[in-house]
């Protein structure tokens, strides 16, 4: 079993520190269709491209350029990149972490959408997006968070849909089993007053922002 599956996506490309961090602590690699460029300015090739390849430059010439590498071109355009690649994760790989990175940054219409896909994953599943600013965590009633060593940071709760029985632990406005989600929203720019913080939820799914730099 493939513990953590890293995809790169398109979107702001992650700096190098972060790329190569990801990538030696990932189990398999994923680049999703121009991801690929991200792999290729750190001369890291990645074990799996995935995608319609539009982004790539002289992508019909990939295969003889890098024999060793995995491609699977879906032209269709009933569906994102994104949830293509999480299609083929989900039929392909048992995983239980999946780190998004290049998903942040640039399109706040593409964040948006992938963060509706990553809403309706199978629930188990542990999905981050990650860039140098900003780290966003899906919770589910299956997926709980726990977070270390984060104290004084900024961070919120954004339900995509309704999320009922939220609780929270270590922040300093806490959650007591409430439903979030529609005309109730609660959870943006609360602060982590300890550096154990717990988020869980019994149902639906809401993301978790976190600011770095403290």
């Amino acid at each position: 079993m493939k513990k953590t599956c890293l995809m790169v996506l398109a979107g702001a490309p992650p700096s190098e520190d972060l790329l190569m961090w990801r990538i030696e602590d990932s189990d398999y690699r994923i680049a999703v269709d121009g991801g690929f460029l991200s792999f290729t300015h750190a001369d890291k090739i990645p074990d799996l491209l995935i995608g319609d390849l539009d982004s790539i430059p002289d992508s019909d010439e990939l295969e003889n350029k890098y024999p060793e590498l995995k491609i699977v071109r879906l032209r269709e355009q009933d569906t994102t990149d994104f949830e293509k690649a999480l299609n083929w994760v989900v039929a392909n790989l048992q995983v239980r972490n999946l780190i998004v990175l290049g998903a942040l940054g640039k399109r706040t219409d593409h964040l948006i959408t992938n963060l509706l896909v990553a809403s309706n994953v199978d629930e188990p599943l542990n999905i981050t997006f990650d860039n140098d600013d900003e780290w966003i965590r899906r919770v589910t009633p299956s997926s709980p968070l726990v977070l270390n060593g984060r104290k004084g940071a900024v961070i919120s709760l954004l339900p995509i849909q309704e999320v009922s029985g939220v609780i929270t632990k270590g922040l300093k406005w806490e959650l007591d089993g409430e439903k979030i989600g529609g005309k109730r929203i609660l959870g943006q720019s609360n602060l982590c007053e300890s550096d154990l913080v717990e988020i869980s939820c019994q149902s639906g799914s809401l993301f978790v922002f976190l600011q770095k730099g403290k």
